[in-house]
């Protein structure tokens, strides 16, 4: 009762504070709709995103499973002589994150540049397949691609770390490793929220990002 009455408390508070913000957050809204609304091709981008993200999910499984059964040295019955190496399982849990990072801060940076056109150029970002919409994507992965994607390593790092430590967890709950991984969670959160906006500098300015 003492931690429901915390939590209803802390939840009242937190609305009053922002309560005079919330009309500028909805015309923000308002906004960022009828910029997606006008150039309705990136609906047809963000899903095709999602088909890559689906069919590299799979074929990163199956080629994960099979790399930890040969060097395992598991049979037929799924007996395995030895435990995998945890490094390459490591850099097996990079390259997942990696590219899940890279498929989805591409079609950012893609949305981020057709409504910055759209704000200052609404002529060139007015149809469901406008100019603005191919252009942004075409920087996304020419021009600003290096970014994106060293920007999407950082956080691939992190996230395969949590991932180990996690796993590490699971084996030997100590308070050590609560700990680790709360600090990884907050350091994942802040990388994540750093790129968000360097990601839509670097789209919006056409420069090379040097570091998030």
């Amino acid at each position: 009762a003492v931690m429901g009455f915390l939590s209803f408390a802390l939840s009242a508070y937190y609305a009053y504070v922002v309560w005079a913000r919330i009309p500028f957050a909805a015309q923000n809204l308002v906004t960022a709709t009828s910029a997606v609304r006008k150039n309705f091709g990136l609906n047809f981008i963000a899903y095709v995103s999602l088909a890559f993200m689906l069919g590299w999910t799979l074929w990163w499984s199956a080629s994960f499973v099979s790399a930890m059964f040969v060097m395992s040295g598991c049979n037929a019955a799924g007996v395995c002589e030895k435990e995998a190496n945890g490094g390459v399982v490591f850099l097996f849990l990079i390259s997942y994150f990696w590219v899940h990072q890279v498929i989805k801060n591409t079609v950012h940076t893609t949305v981020a540049g057709t409504v910055g056109t759209w704000w200052f150029t609404p002529s060139e970002a007015s149809s469901c397949c406008s100019s603005a919409v191919r252009d942004s994507f075409v920087r996304s992965i020419t021009f600003s691609f290096g970014s994106i994607c060293f920007g999407s390593l950082v956080v691939a790092i992190i996230q395969a770390t949590k991932e180990i430590v996690r796993q590490m967890r699971e084996q030997d709950d100590g308070l050590l490793l609560c700990c680790a991984e709360c600090l990884i969670g907050c350091l994942e959160y802040l990388a994540e929220y750093f790129n968000k906006f360097a990601f839509v500098y670097v789209v919006s300015e056409r420069e090379y990002l040097s570091c998030w």
